[in-house]
């Protein structure tokens, strides 16, 4: 019985240890998510700020805060995931501001295969309408998402998305591609950056394409803090550009 009991007692210690290893992986900043998966019994919180803001026509901006991401670990290749943009602050020329909620997602992602030179993992969200027009589509949306990433060398990966999301508009369900692809340097073991382009293309005509380019910075402030600063520049007039910080913890 004793020695059964220092097994599992034995088995608990490795498995926290485990937990605990490496540095902190978030997937913010940036529009890709990362292939990574929390370690079970973990928590990432991962939250920010964000400034848009587009010149074509109307000068208009928006602020989105606190941008929150939970992510909790329940197997080896398995975390749940909770998103949460928030309050979107809208600003226009001639016009007050206008302050409304964002809907919430929740879905999971799982790994698919896992290597020292290749990742893949799968993404999959609900997002709930929660939230207040003109932030919250007033219905269930899904998306569906395989992420990867390709080690080039021991400092340098190259990362991306191929995702969809469906949602209605003008009564009818519809749905849009979103095609990612970008580079990580890891210049210290503190300090790294990317870049990255990305594009949006919805079904309906009527709705605007997007299509940004975006870079960051990442520091790790401790083995569970990483500090970010990104920003994005559109690439079309219907696209905003943007820059951001934000806070990546693990607990």
């Amino acid at each position: 019985m004793r020695s059964s009991f220092a097994l599992l007692l034995l088995c608990f210690v490795h498995t926290s240890a485990l937990a605990d290893s490496g540095p902190i992986v978030a997937d913010r900043p940036g529009f890709s998510t990362g292939t990574h998966t929390v370690k079970p019994g973990k928590f990432n919180v991962e939250f920010g700020y964000q400034y848009a803001f587009n010149t074509n026509g109307v000068d208009q901006s928006t602020q989105t805060l606190p941008l929150l991401n939970l992510r909790v670990g329940l197997l080896p290749k398995l975390e749940l995931d909770l998103l949460w943009d928030g309050w979107n602050i809208f600003d226009a020329d001639d016009q007050s501001s206008d302050t409304s909620v964002a809907d919430v997602s929740v879905g999971g992602k799982y790994r698919l295969h896992q290597s020292d030179t290749v990742n893949l993992s799968m993404l999959g969200l609900l997002s709930l309408p929660v939230g207040s027009s003109p932030s919250s589509s007033d219905n269930v949306d899904p998306l569906l998402g395989l992420l990867w990433d390709y080690s080039l060398a021991d400092q340098v990966s190259l990362f991306g998305v191929v995702q969809s999301s469906s949602y209605k508009f003008e009564g009818d369900r519809e749905y849009d591609a979103q095609l990612a692809v970008g580079a990580s340097v890891s210049h210290t073991t503190r300090l790294s950056t990317f870049v990255e382009i990305y594009g949006i293309w919805p079904s309906e005509s009527e709705l605007d394409d997007e299509a940004v380019i975006d870079a960051g910075i990442t520091f790790l402030w401790s083995k569970d803090i990483q500090l970010d600063i990104n920003a994005g520049v559109g690439l079309n007039n219907d696209s905003d550009n943007f820059v951001g910080v934000g806070v990546a913890a693990r607990l």
